[in-house]
Formats: structure tokens, sequence, C-alpha cells
């Protein structure tokens, strides 16, 4: 059963067709032409539209144009799924295929054995290393898939595979369980850590490198503009809807970044440099001290080095994807990735590599903005609105079923166990122990079917759908239904799934994404690399998964099952 609003439908675009299985299309380099080095490239909240916005102000020798001028872009790249969001992104990225085949329904869900909340990366085998205790628990071990990297490593165990991302798990999902080694920076030990996961003992650059607590020298760094006013012309730096930098108490740029009134780097000042371009900072500096002692590239048997930027999002969080730090952010960006591919020339070779870049998910509009625009848009508690409408539906429905027994005073036991990330779980022994001589799944199905009812009603909310009937019955045509469908994963998406009208927001960010719009599934896709037609854009509608086909096909090894095949000429021959 599903209740859409016409306005819901609006912003969608053409979703791209279901996942193929034929991967033959293109044959694999020779291994005279393979790369030594494959690099997947995340840049974290990068919308289509933000990048268009900020295209004619990237530096003519910056990293985009760079990638734009010799490489091939996809102009029509976007997720299938509706889970927008930085865990099912990158899982996409690293695995080539949607979040219903590799298992990361949200960056985190109620999982049903458990009956708890669980955390896209988190990972009970994962063992903490001495040097780093704080990455005790993180792991891959909730993907139902190989990443590419495990099927590298699968392929030739000599092969080497290395991530690295300021989120913990963007680097991880990217990854995999196989590689040699997965970092992410911990606000509480003001550097970098890994877990056991990646084997009993970091290599020694790793430790080298934590130890220079990268992020430190940059307390008391100042962030000013470091483009030209022509770059920033037209955006807003102080709307009351922006958060506040915790250093100066203001909206507006500069601000010298100290973590408040610190006077040394400390848990506050590692917060604020993540909320800030710093956190890509030191995400580069990690990445090239890879570069460097990790002997990535320096051989022919090829390697695979992903890299994600997470200062993008955080900005776009809490200063709004369409003001004036978000923009400097992004020409940051833009100057990083020079810096990383001059790197690369030196170290492993122009024309040694290849590099395709995407990004996990876009943004939306601040609803203050959209709304300016005609475009609708609001805030609300919109889950726990969820939840009472829920709540108040099913007692109408089944009575007090729930109150205690001989109690009549006592408050009816909760039908929903959880709301959250766009879904309800509800208490399925609860609800069809209250008609015993009912079949249990009509019960349950007549209880979710009247939850989907009641959230048509709530203001923000533009369409609910029974999970249960949609694994049953397929994505069918519906734009929406569509995506919502590519989300699913049995056991880890609830029961019901809502979708928010759009521009519409949980109240508390500034900005935020995770909807079927077209504003949170477009991004960009950019690649570079041997047997690519400088300056193509092939008008084949793709996903990010891509990625990880591309860089499949340079590695020589099959591309990940369930993935989508290489678009046709996209190679010369």
């Amino acid at each position: 059963m599903k209740l859409v609003r016409p306005a819901a439908l609006a912003l969608l675009a053409v979703l791209p067709p279901l996942a193929a299985q034929d991967h033959a299309a293109a044959a694999p380099p020779t291994a005279a032409a393979r790369p030594r080095l494959v690099v997947i490239c995340s840049v974290d909240q990068l919308a289509r539209w933000v990048f268009d916005a900020a295209l004619p102000h990237f530096a003519a020798d910056g990293g985009f144009r760079r990638l734009l001028d010799g490489g091939v872009a996809f102009p029509n790249c976007a997720y299938r799924h509706a889970c927008t969001e930085t865990g099912p992104g990158h899982a996409t990225i690293g695995t080539g295929v949607d979040a219903r085949v590799h298992g990361i329904a949200k960056n985190e869900w109620w999982d049903t054995q458990q009956r708890a909340t669980v955390y896209c990366a988190s990972d009970p085998a994962a063992a903490a290393l001495p040097p780093f205790p704080l990455g005790k628990g993180h792991g891959p071990g909730r993907l139902l898939v190989p990443t590419l990297g495990d099927l590298l490593k699968q392929h030739d165990a000599a092969s080497k595979v290395v991530s690295i991302s300021h989120k913990d798990r963007s680097a991880i999902l990217m990854a995999g369980a196989r590689a040699d080694a997965v970092l992410w920076f911990e606000n509480g030990a003001g550097t970098f850590v890994t877990s056991a996961i990646w084997g009993k003992e970091p290599p020694q650059w790793l430790l080298d490198f934590a130890a220079t607590r990268p992020a430190d020298r940059f307390f008391g760094w100042t962030w000013e503009r470091c483009g030209d006013d022509a770059a920033y012309a037209g955006l807003d730096d102080d709307r009351k809807f922006e958060m506040a930098h915790s250093s100066s108490g203001k909206r507006t740029l500069p601000v010298t970044i100290v973590g408040g009134r610190l006077d040394e780097p400390a848990a506050p000042f590692y917060l604020e440099a993540f909320l800030s371009p710093i956190a890509d900072e030191v995400v580069l500096e990690g990445a090239l001290a890879a570069l460097r002692a990790s002997g990535l590239g320096q051989d022919d048997t090829p390697d695979l080095f992903c890299v994600s930027f997470s200062a993008t999002d955080t900005v776009g969080h809490f200063f709004c994807p369409d003001g004036v730090e978000a923009r400097d952010t992004l020409l940051r960006v833009d100057r990083l990735l020079a810096r990383l591919l001059q790197a690369l020339d030196e170290r492993v070779g122009s024309g040694r590599y290849a590099f395709v870049l995407t990004a996990d998910h876009g943004v939306g509009l601040p609803p203050e903005v959209a709304k300016s625009k005609g475009l609708g848009g609001g805030r609300a508690m919109l889950h726990t609105h969820a939840r009472n409408a829920a709540e108040q539906a099913l007692r109408a429905h089944f009575g007090r079923g729930g109150a205690a027994a001989g109690d009549a005073a006592a408050p009816p036991a909760p039908f929903v166990l959880y709301a959250g990330e766009f879904m309800l779980a509800l208490d399925r022994a609860r609800i069809v122990a209250l008609r015993p001589d009912a079949d249990p799944a009509a019960t349950f199905a007549d209880a979710c079917d009247v939850v989907v009812a009641a959230l048509a009603n709530v203001n923000g909310i533009a369409s609910a759908y029974a999970v249960a009937e949609l694994l049953a019955h397929g994505p069918g045509d519906d734009p929406i239904r569509r995506a919502i469908w590519f989300s699913l994963c049995p056991g880890r998406s609830g029961d019901v799934a809502f979708v928010v009208a759009p521009y519409w927001l949980e109240a508390g960010l500034p900005a935020s994404h995770g909807t079927p719009y077209a504003y949170d599934r477009e991004v960009p896709l950019l690649a570079l690399g041997p047997g690519l037609r400088a300056g193509d854009r092939p008008v084949a509608a793709v996903t990010p998964g891509l990625c990880a086909v591309l860089a499949a096909h340079w590695l020589g090894i099959e591309a990940p099952a369930q993935s989508d095949p290489l678009p046709e000429g996209l190679f010369v021959r």
C-alpha cells in the first residue's frame, strides 16, 4: 500500500535502469596499458547542482578542471536508492551495487534480530589495536557483499588496498575487510586510527603519520575566503538558520579556529576542525603519507587507493550548501585535488594511474531558501510526528490491547519500537498477539497499512510505504517507490518507510539530505584514465557504482556481481 502526494513527484529525475549483469562490453586493458594504481575519490555531499554552481570558479590549474578537460564527465549520474546518506553512498562506491544489494540501508538502522539500533560501520569482530584504542568496534562486517578492494585482494594478494577518510564509515565501506590499511580520524584521539580488522599490527607508516597529530598544526588557523570576490557573488554569509562558528560565535568568515577558547588542541578543537576545511587538509596529508611510504603504484601489480574528503558534508550541514563557507570549502577541495594529482604524477607517473571521482550523496537547499523560490519546504520534528501519528492510529484500530494486563490505568505499551532515518519499526509480536485467532502475517500487514494511511496526514510527509509490500511486489514504475525499493534490505529497513515532502527537514541541522529527490541523488562522476576520450560526456544514465566497475576494468579483474555494465563506446578500442 502507498499514498503519494503529486508534489513529491515533481522533483524526481528519471532513475537509471535496473542493474544488468553483462560486463563484456569493453576488453580489459593489456598488461602494458594497465594502470599501476587506481584511485577512487569521494567528495562528501557534493550535489551536482552545487558542483555546477561552483564550476565557473574552479582554478584553471585546479583538480576539477584537470579531470574535466583530460578525462570523462558523466552528466547523468544519480543514485538509484533513496537512502542518500554517507554510509549507503560510500558502500555503493566501494562495491558497485545499490543499497538493497550491499545491505547498508542507512547510516544506522533498527536491526530486527537484535531489536536495537546499529551503526553501519560498527563491527563486533573489530578488536582494538594497542596504539589505537578508539578503533575498536569499527569494521565492514555489516556489508553483505565484497568491496572492489576485497575482490582485488582475492584476485592477487600482492595488490595493495589503502583507504582514508575523516569519517570512519567512508573509509571502511569503500575499502572492505581485506585492505592493507584503513584509517579515519577520531576527535577523541586527535589523530587517525584503525582497528585490528586490517591486521594485528598497523603498518609503520600509519603509526608514524598518526604520531604527527596532523590536525594540531592547524590550531589557531584562520579560515578566510580563498577565492576572489566573484566566486562568492550572490552567496549569503550570515543567515539566522545557519550555525555559528564555535570559536567566534558568529556565522561569518573569517574565523580563527581554536575550539572555542582553548589554549591548546583538544576534543572541542578537533570537532570544530571537522566543520571546516581543516578536515580535508589532514586527509590529504594522510593520503600523501600513504603514497610516500606504503608502496602504492610502485610496481606492475595494480593497487587500489580510496580517498574520501568529508568537510564539504559537515560544512554543508552546518553552514548550508549555498553559503560562503560551503563554496569556499569546495574551492579548497579543488586545490587539494590538484596537489593529489601532482603527487600521483610524481610518485606513480603520469599515465600510470587512473582516477575516478564522485560523491556519496547530494543535498537540498535550506527550507527557508526553497520557500523563497516557490519550491515549498519546512522544518518539523518529523520523526516524532510520524511516531505519534502511528501510535494514535494503531491504538484506534486495535484498541487498548497494549495496556498492562489487569491494570486499566496503565499507559498502553508502544506499538512503535523505532522512528528514525525515515522509517518506523513496529512491535510485530505485540501487534499479532492482539488478534490471536487471525493470520499473523495478515494482522501485521493490516497494521502497516494503518500506519501508511496515518502518515499521509502528517504535515511535511509526502508518501509512505509498507516495506513488506514493496519487497513482495517489486519496484514498479513510480519513481519514488522505485527509489525506496532500491534502498530496502530485509531486517534493516523497518516496517514502514516514508518520504518527506521536497525541501522539508527534520528540525535541527540547517541543511541536510537523505531523500529520493534529484537534489539528493544527482552527483558528479569524473574519470581520468587509459582508454578514455578526453573531454567525452557520455549521456548514458549511470550510478556512482560505476566507479567500482571502471576500476575493475582498469585493474583487469571481473566487475562486482550485480553491478551495471560499462556504458557502450566508453573506451577507445
